[in-house]
């Protein structure tokens, strides 16, 4: 497994992948993402340092992605594993790269996430990189017109 940078090329696999329905079940991004607009996304990534994303590659497949906003001090973290690539640890092993590769890099005190109640794969994705349940910041969040019960999770530095 290796975290690398996204490039142009790798927008139709992604808009590909969002629509999978075991991916659309837990993800933000809506069914009708296209190639040119995640092409705007990764061309938009250079040029903002409020945020940050990688490609989640593994035997020189791509299999998901893990990204980062940043505000004011805090990292908010967010990860996709294509359905194909599930199974096989690599939320687990990108995300933990991944917030090694935040803290050494980017001046934050602490990193937050939230997943659907639901997503008990993507809870346990959390806890295995080191994040602990928030339940002070749990919410109800309206994603794709769609209430979604969330689960918050902080790591600070």
């Amino acid at each position: 497994m290796r975290l690398r940078e996204w490039t142009v090329d790798d927008a139709a696999w992604y808009a590909e992948a969002t629509r999978d329905p075991e991916v659309q079940r837990y993800t933000t991004d809506p069914p009708t993402i296209t190639a040119d607009q995640v092409a705007a996304a990764i061309a938009g990534l250079r040029d903002n340092p409020a945020t940050a994303a990688f490609c989640i590659e593994d035997a020189g497949e791509r299999c998901g992605n893990v990204a980062v906003d940043f505000e004011n001090g805090i990292g908010h973290v967010s990860y996709l594993v294509a359905a194909h690539a599930r199974g096989r640890g690599l939320a687990s092993q990108a995300l933990k790269e991944f917030v090694d590769w935040i803290f050494a890099n980017h001046a934050v005190d602490e990193l937050r996430l939230w997943t659907h109640r639901d997503n008990t794969g993507s809870r346990k994705v959390a806890e295995r990189a080191g994040f602990v349940r928030d339940p002070g910041r749990d919410q109800d969040r309206e994603i794709k017109g769609t209430i979604w019960p969330t689960m918050s999770y902080q790591l600070p530095r």
